[in-house]
């Protein structure tokens, strides 16, 4: 009576092993792909809603309703550059975050350059611009988010 393996069976076990690797492990890496540039464009969405909001209550909380003309003297401002993003809330506020996107995606603007976005005090961008900005994974699967000329922006994938 034979006790284990013969060389053949192991050898043959490892080649269907590395074959059946070999055939999802490319998948595996698409999929881990779209799911950072789904991650990146969510996150990137996100913060831009969270600054829209901030700007919104320092507003509200700042605005005397007897006089509507006084002015505010904070700013929410969100610099975009290729690789990563940065939030800050300038003047008395202490906000400041820092984000670099997953390996392998990038933001891209028409031009090419590093973006400013500021909020206005409804919470609408300015001044208005009418652009996209496109991000892009490894793949070169794009995700897009596409602001109007009114000052708002909505984001989502590529069809």
């Amino acid at each position: 009576m034979q006790k284990g393996f013969a060389t053949l069976e192991i050898i043959l076990f490892t080649l269907i092993i590395a074959v059946l690797a070999t055939a999802t492990l490319p998948n595996a890496a698409r999929v881990i792909d779209r799911v950072a540039l789904d991650y990146e464009t969510k996150k990137l969405y996100s913060d831009l809603r969270f600054m829209q909001s901030l700007e919104r209550m320092t507003y509200m909380k700042n605005v005397n309703f007897s006089n509507l003309d006084g002015t505010i003297d904070e700013t929410d401002v969100m610099f975009i550059d290729p690789n990563y993003y940065t939030l800050e809330k300038t003047a008395n506020s202490k906000i400041y975050y820092e984000h670099y996107f997953s390996s392998g995606v990038t933001a891209s603007q028409n031009d090419g350059k590093a973006w400013t976005i500021k909020f206005d005090d409804a919470g609408r961008i300015s001044p208005a611009i009418s652009d996209t900005l496109k991000l892009t994974s490894r793949f070169n699967k794009n995700s897009y988010i596409v602001f109007d000329s009114v000052g708002r922006f909505r984001g989502g994938r590529e069809q």
